[in-house]
């Protein structure tokens, strides 16, 4: 399948014949095993006496013998390293591993790198004190003795404010040095290692003469940049005339030594980003020594590159997937075909998005555990244990947290019923804080629900306890998967509890002292790099792959996706405490070497495919610039524009995005809609209230979705009190305060007792809505107060009044009447807060409690035109008053009426009225029943359209159903 394997395999069959049984063929990577095992079975076309064929990796280890453990339990090593050295100055020293962790995890990798690149650890992590030991000090030169005098200059002149910063880096640096002897002594005596160790010990050992290799030679196939310990391995190999070297370069962007040096700015040469410097510096270096090139011309030949720009990774596999229907690959080529991410996140869509004939694939990447459900399960139930609390004996969840877990599909697939049932209860009663017997002690409850729910009670330090609840759980996940017969699930739980498992033996090993918060942090880091391997035959079918998967394999036609600057080259550059300077100076890689080295691969991957599709993301930032597509698009556009066989065809996909302007909504009314209402209104039992009436007044497309479709708004828990629950619990605690003084005539004196009552009513009233009076905290505590002292507000006020009787007190529906539109009798009904008598003005008055702002028209305004004029809200309230004082006069024609509101917001003021204290004349209601008359007349006539005041909008539940969203 690879042109390059093929010629490395036919290059070994006329060179050693039969004679590779003592020969290890050492590759990069894993992939490239199973590439060169075909491509070996093609040259020799019948069984011989295979030799070792390794990625480097394998070998070194190998040969080590040493054991290998993960990143997690190398942490912890070091952990234990770093407490050795720390106790030695300070014998009572004490460090959470959640503290450590972060920056233990970073080590690890700089102390890989230290000894990959053979770098003397004790020069490197010394803290110089006097720049004159600079250059007495360090073995170096030139620029890398520059680089490491700029570091110490620089450290040393950090200005004063920053003295904390630069005195925290030297602490921590002057520890490093006997940290990382300490924690290499450490794994060696427990026959442990990470790679850079035994890359550096093997390359020790082969120059000293300590060791062989089992092998009679080693030939190093499709290397690039090697780090000091691979070089010198291999370097010592080839002195001896073990070994040989296999470089795969092409005359694009490598000139072969002896050659003529073409100039930069020739066509079809590639000379700014050096793709080719590494194997140049070695090959140079080893070319008497069995040092071998593979030159190829990918200029040679007929070659298409097609540079596209798609909008978002969605669009992108898309036009992947067009390409595959309108192109599909011959019979038989599949696996000569081979899909590139460069952004890994990209998996998903371009699987959606492949063809269904598409039958044969291989996926060489593994499915990131994070991307799945069950990830998200875990991490609720890791904020479940974080966020649990302890009201004497009683665990309390959040709310958030178990309405969370009940909405994960693996927790509602072991019950829907009951976890939709236990949802609309914990809305319905608004438990912002849900006891755990609430939902354990739910009828038919689940065994997985009722572990899910079972959280240990003592947290601090209780690792295993932690574990135990977990390993429950994913036994039970695993079983109601399996019952249910949902394969798929059961391989995602079976997967992450096999890494589970592995977590658990490193915690039980190490059983460190981690608070709720640290084991969530390292559960979470852990999982963010576990993957779910995917089967299939690696020799079939369109290749799948991450970027640098691809090393040493060849294709004829490559898909690279997410060609963007920070995809291609990766400019992801992981943390380090090992400064820049530092880096040039002792030999560590920097960026400028990683941009080079993927400068390599990109060229080496497209040099012999006959057709390179390089997708990349041209959407559009908010700030009006385009991402920015890969430095190689630009290369390719400009060194092969004029070239003789390379064409490039350059195409952008257009998909702008243009913001639509809100289309006006208009509803026509049908005879569905007036039946509609006459059932609701006239032949059945609803009425128009003075919220319905002026709702459709505001918007008639309000009233429409409201009234007659009958959306409401979805119920939430309030944490926070909202504006109409803190009106409601104050009109509650005010009827509960007066309901037991109903027809008695209140006095001055009546008021002392009444005072004393404002705490147990606002209790009473806060019960009703599901809050705890006795229990709140924040800003629900502030609003507690607040209540308080406008009902003591309130009570003072009606105090200094006139003597009253109170009548009735929030009689809903007892002020009902209807009202003749087109021959038919139509209900209009209120609920009217109080109503008083004032025997020294023998009228009743209508008291309306208002939390918000009220606007009445003037002393010199006709009501009735203020009220219905072409701004139907700006009067809502007065509006709202006469319905009232209409109702009941119909229902008590004789009596005469007031009108008053107590706005809270300027209760100073006392009660406001309509008309100043003024009963409402008859003429007056007269003249409101005839213009609710016509009113009735519109809303069975319609149209329902939009209000044309947006600004109305901004907190109607509509507002996204109408485009009318800011």
């Amino acid at each position: 399948m690879s042109d390059f394997l093929d010629h490395i395999a036919e290059d070994l069959h006329r060179e050693y014949g039969d004679q590779l049984l003592n020969t290890c063929l050492v590759v990069p990577t894993r992939r490239a095993v199973i590439f060169l095992q075909e491509s070996l079975s093609r040259a020799y076309g019948r069984p011989i006496w295979a030799p070792d064929i390794l990625p480097i990796q394998d070998m070194v280890r190998k040969v080590s013998g040493q054991q290998f453990p993960d990143t997690l339990p190398l942490v912890f090593e070091l952990y234990q390293a770093y407490g050795d050295v720390m106790r030695q100055s300070q014998p009572n020293w004490s460090e959470p591993f959640e503290q450590f962790y972060p920056w233990g995890e970073m080590l690890v990798r700089d102390f890989d790198e230290v000894d990959k690149y053979c770098v003397d650890a004790r020069q490197l992590f010394t803290n110089i004190s006097d720049l004159r030991e600079i250059d007495d000090f360090f073995a170096l030169e030139g620029e890398a003795l520059e680089a490491v005098r700029s570091f110490w200059k620089t450290l040393r002149g950090v200005a004063q404010a920053d003295d904390q910063v630069r005195g925290r880096f030297l602490k921590i640096w002057a520890i490093l040095e006997p940290l990382y002897a300490g924690y290499r002594a450490r794994l060696a005596a427990r026959h442990q290692a990470y790679d850079g160790m035994v890359f550096r010990q093997l390359a020790d050992d082969l120059q000293q003469g300590v060791t062989t290799l089992p092998w009679e030679r080693c030939i190093f196939i499709g290397f690039n940049a090697l780090s000091e310990a691979e070089e010198r391995i291999m370097h010592h190999l080839l002195l001896q005339g073990q070994a040989t070297v296999y470089w795969d370069v092409d005359r694009v962007y490598f000139t072969p030594p002896g050659e003529r040096p073409q100039r930069q700015q020739d066509e079809g040469h590639i000379a700014g980003e050096e793709p080719g410097k590494f194997i140049l510096t070695y090959h140079r270096r080893w070319a008497a020594l069995d040092s071998r090139l593979v030159l190829h011309d990918m200029g040679s030949s007929t070659r298409d590159l097609y540079l596209t720009g798609v909008p978002l990774g969605t669009g992108q596999a898309a036009w992947l997937g067009n390409l595959l229907r309108e192109l599909p690959p011959a019979p038989g080529t599949l696996q000569r075909h081979a899909i590139v991410l460069a952004d890994e996140n990209l998996l998903y869509p371009v699987l959606y998005a492949l063809p269904e004939d598409i039958r044969e694939l291989n996926i060489t990447m593994g499915f990131p555990l994070r991307q799945t459900h069950i990830y998200h399960l875990l991490m609720a139930l890791m904020q479940l244990l974080r966020n649990q609390r302890t009201e004497g004996i009683v665990r309390m969840f959040s709310h958030q947290d178990v309405t969370g877990l009940l909405a994960n599909p693996y927790i509602r697939s072991a019950a829907p019923e009951i976890t939709k049932r236990l949802t609309e209860d914990i809305t319905r009663q608004n438990l912002i804080f849900v006891p755990e017997g609430h939902i354990r002690e739910t009828p038919g409850l689940p065994p997985l629900l009722h572990a899910v729910f079972n959280t240990p009670t003592r947290l601090t330090g209780e690792v295993q306890l932690w574990l135990d609840y977990l390993n429950q759980v994913f036994l039970l996940l695993l079983a109601d998967a399996r019952q249910r017969e949902a394969r798929i699930e059961a391989e995602y739980i079976f997967q992450f509890y096999t890494w589970f498992n592995q977590l658990q033996e490193v915690l039980s090993t190490y059983r460190p002292q981690l608070s709720p918060g640290g084991f969530a942090g390292l559960f979470r880091e852990a999982l963010q790099k576990a993957r779910i391997p995917f089967e299939g035959e690696p020799l079939q079918g369109i290749q799948l792959m991450g970027f640098l998967e691809t090393r040493v394999l060849d294709f004829e036609v490559v898909y690279i996706l997410a060609a963007n600057e920070g995809y291609l080259p990766n400019t992801a550059s992981g943390n380090s405490f090992i400064p820049l300077n530092l880096r040039k100076g002792f030999g560590l890689p920097t960026s400028a070497e990683k941009d080079a080295i993927y400068a390599y691969h990109f060229y080496r991957l497209i040099q012999r495919a006959r057709t390179v599709h390089l997708i990349y993301d041209s959407v559009t930032e908010s700030d009006g610039e385009q991402r920015e597509e890969s430095r190689f698009i630009r290369q390719l556009r400009y060194f092969f524009r004029h070239h003789p066989t390379i064409r490039i065809h350059e195409r952008t996909v257009s998909a702008p995005s243009v913001r639509v302007a809100p289309v006006p909504i208009r509803i026509e009314a049908t005879d569905t809609t007036r039946a509609q209402l006459i059932a609701r209104y006239v032949a059945g039992e609803g009425a128009l209230s003075p919220s319905a009436l002026t709702t459709w007044r505001t918007c008639g497309l309000q009233f429409y979705f409201r009234y007659l479709l009958g959306l409401r708004e979805a119920e939430t828990v309030e944490e926070t009190m909202e504006s109409n629950t803190f009106g409601s619990i104050l009109h509650l605690a005010m009827e509960l305060l007066y309901r037991p003084y109903i027809g008695v005539l209140l006095t001055p004196g009546h008021f002392g007792h009444l005072r004393t009552q404002v705490e147990p009513a606002l209790e009473a009233a806060f019960a009703q809505h599901n809050l705890d009076w006795h229990t709140l905290r924040g800003k629900n505590a502030l609003l507690r107060n607040v209540l308080t002292t406008l009902c003591q507000d309130l009570l003072i006020q009606d105090a200094s009044s006139h003597p009253f009787r109170i009548e009735a007190l929030e009689a809903a529906r007892a002020y009902e009447h209807t009202i003749p539109v087109g021959g038919q009798a139509w209900r209009l009904s209120g609920t009217l807060d109080r109503v008083d008598y004032l025997p020294d003005q023998d009228c009743y008055r209508i008291v309306d409690y208002k939390t918000g702002r009220v606007t009445l028209p003037g002393t010199g305004q006709n009501l009735i035109a203020a009220i219905f004029t072409d701004k139907p809200d700006g009067y809502k309230e007065a509006f709202q008053g006469l319905m009232y004082a209409w109702l009941y006069r119909q229902q008590y024609p004789e009596r005469q009426v007031q009108v008053g509101f107590y706005v809270l917001q300027h209760r100073q003021e006392g009660m406001k009225y309509l008309r100043k204290e003024a009963v409402i004349p008859d003429e007056l209601l007269i003249q409101f029943e005839q213009e609710v008359s016509q009113l009735i007349t519109h809303l069975r006539e319609g149209p329902y359209e939009q209000t044309p005041e947006v600004a109305h909008c901004v907190y109607c539940p509509y507002n996204v159903m109408c485009n009318r969203t800011r």
